[in-house]
């Protein structure tokens, strides 16, 4: 008889698949017992960042010069490695040693592999690991290959910068390039924290090895990996369809013969009619079924993650020389019972929120006002950027306001363009303040929007003599003639039009907007930025002009309680639009006016369901 054949019979050696059974449920509660054990520590730490960069109100890329050069950097700095190197043992190098502990049968438990985790941390704290760690931290969520932590995952080249690499072939030919070439370097070093971990290798040696490892099993690992994540896929496709579609799918059939829009509002009602408690009950159901499903497929998402990282944690062993035939069969000390009560409780969470919701759907949910359009460089797509023309479209087109670029001449003037000279639209690489307004006129602009007409760059008074009595202007102080001598300039001009209720001054340079809002009261006054930290509501101007992923739904009730705006800039896709039209931001600045009208529209036909589905499922 073989010994693969004994170790069949043994009742201590499993299979794979028995092992994932009986081990799936021990990763679980180690991952939901480890982030409750991070949430504390990581709250504080947050906490500390967002009141340390709060003592000078706000720390912005409008204004990084303050910001590097005070004591708040060198803390702030201090205070995020240690909340990253935190989620970083806890969501990745204890998993993993978790796992290499159930495949070997060795002895498990929360403390202890937090602990290993921390002593792996510190063999990666060499040039190499630290490298490991910058890869794990930005390069794994910009290439989409390898493991990540859920604090930077959400990772991303802001839209209005990857605008102007995909608008430019040699920064969009380099940026897929690099994409690619992070793509590779993480199949090379799949294994490298693994051999760190398992095996006690520094991170040098363990990257050698995983290259050695991907080099000779290359085709193997490949389609393991591929394999892998299709039934992963497929596992969370099923848990959609079982757990989403089938009941929301049921529950739009009922909702069409629901009122759209309908207000209930229960504290004021003595005896709610008949019709009105049937949507009441409708709604509960439909918020059960959404807050339930999503429960359900977190836990289904989970299991998977767990599942891929134990899978993975075998392929190590294999490629590494160890019997992976059989494994020691995991103990099945103590019932599943915590884990049944724990899931019971949150079934009851789910139906006392839903109730609430339900009965409290209008005054959770209806907002008083839309949110805003403003075209972005004056029209948007609908007409060539930053153009008189475009000004005209965005009135016609019921736009609230139009967003404008101004830029000061060599001889004193204000003319209308983004860049910070003509090479794009007019193949001229000069830049507005080296140049006269004669020169600037004599310029041909290409038409943005490929329609072939000639066109000339537009001044500031132009611009103010079409909007005057008819719309509102968002006029951005844009490139190195940004400065105070501009705003008092633009402010002037502004007054000689009898435009100041019309026109708001904004710009990415906070210390100018400051100077704007301190010395013209009178004008609305706002600071763009892309990222920051702290009350935002404290900056010196009157609108917060957030890019997408600084802009979330606390920060905005942050800024409304200080009387100020929160505007997000620049919304151009379909999902940020659904987003953030439907979200507590006063206006979105947008180059796709059509589709924003289109998505304000289906957002207005939603029913309860659909309604509550953006809501609830939407992201901070």
């Amino acid at each position: 008889m073989s010994k693969k054949k004994e170790q069949t019979k043994d009742p201590s050696r499993v299979s794979f698949p028995v092992l994932a059974f009986q081990a799936l449920p021990e990763i679980w509660s180690f991952q939901i017992l480890a982030g409750l054990i991070l949430a504390l520590p990581a709250a504080l730490l947050m906490t500390l960042i967002d009141r340390t960069a709060s003592t000078a109100g706000a720390v912005t890329t409008a204004d990084p010069g303050a910001f590097f050069l005070s004591w708040r950097f060198p803390v702030i700095l201090v205070l995020g490695l240690f909340l990253i190197l935190l989620y970083t043992v806890t969501q990745i190098l204890s998993l993993i040693d978790l796992s290499g502990a159930i495949l070997t049968g060795e002895k498990a438990g929360l403390f202890r592999e937090i602990r290993d985790g921390f002593v792996s941390l510190g063999r990666l704290f060499t040039p190499m690991g630290a490298l490991v760690l910058f890869y794990i931290l930005i390069a794994v969520p910009l290439g989409g290959v390898g493991f990540s932590i859920t604090l930077t995952k959400s990772l991303y080249v802001p839209n209005f910068i990857m605008d102007v690499v995909l608008e430019t072939p040699l920064y969009a030919g380099a940026y897929f390039l690099t994409i690619l070439i992070l793509v590779f370097i993480g199949c090379r070093a799949a294994f490298t924290l693994h051999g760190v971990i398992l095996d006690g290798l520094t991170p040098g040696e363990a990257m050698r090895q995983s290259v050695r490892i991907v080099k000779k099993h290359g085709k193997s690992f490949i389609l393991s990996v591929l394999g892998l994540q299709i039934r992963l896929s497929l596992a969370g496709a099923a848990a959609w369809l079982l757990f989403s579609w089938l009941p929301e799918t049921r529950l739009e059939e009922i909702g069409r013969t629901m009122p759209i829009g309908h207000t209930i509002n229960i504290m004021a009602a003595e005896e709610l009619p008949e019709g009105d408690i049937e949507i009441v009950l409708y709604r509960i159901l439909c918020a059960l079924a959404v807050l339930m499903g999503q429960y359900l497929i977190s836990i289904v998402t989970l299991l998977c993650g767990s599942y891929f990282m134990l899978r993975f944690t075998c392929l190590y062993l294999e490629y590494t020389g160890r019997d992976v035939s059989s494994f020691p069969a995991r103990s099945r000390k103590g019932s599943y019972a915590r884990k049944v009560l724990l899931i019971l409780l949150v079934f009851l969470i789910t139906g006392a929120a839903s109730v609430c919701i339900g009965l409290f759907y209008n005054q959770i949910f209806d907002r008083e006002e839309p949110v805003r359009i403003v075209a972005h460089r004056a029209g948007g797509t609908m007409a060539p950027e930053n153009s008189l023309e475009g000004l005209e479209q965005a009135i016609r087109h019921g736009c609230y306001a139009s967003e404008i670029d101004v830029q000061r001449t060599k001889d004193g003037a204000y003319i209308i363009n983004h860049d910070n000279d003509f090479r794009r639209l007019t193949g001229v690489a000069r830049a507005p303040q080296d140049m006269t307004l004669e020169e600037v006129r004599a310029l041909k602009i290409r038409d943005t929007t490929g329609g072939g007409h000639s066109l000339r760059v537009p001044t500031l008074e132009e611009m103010l003599a079409v909007i005057k009595g008819r719309h509102i202007l968002y006029i951005e102080l844009k490139g190195a003639t940004a400065d105070r001598k501009m705003v008092d300039d633009v402010a002037a001009m502004v007054r000689e039009y009898g435009c100041q209720d019309q026109v708001a001054l904004i710009s990415l340079d906070y210390p100018i907007i400051s100077y704007a809002e301190t010395l013209y009261p009178e004008l609305v006054t706002g600071t763009l930025f892309f990222a920051g930290l702290g009350d935002f509501s404290r900056l010196n101007c009157d609108l917060l002009i957030m890019e997408e992923e600084s802009a979330t739904n606390s920060r905005m009730d942050q800024i409304h309680k200080e009387g100020k705006q929160a505007i997000v800039w620049t919304v151009n896709s379909e999902s940020s639009m659904r987003r953030f039209l439907d979200s507590k931001a006063d206006a979105v600045i947008t180059d796709e006016i059509l589709l924003a009208e289109k998505v304000q529209k289906e957002l207005d036909q939603r029913t309860d369901l659909q309604v509550l589905i953006d809501r609830l499922g939407g992201s901070e």
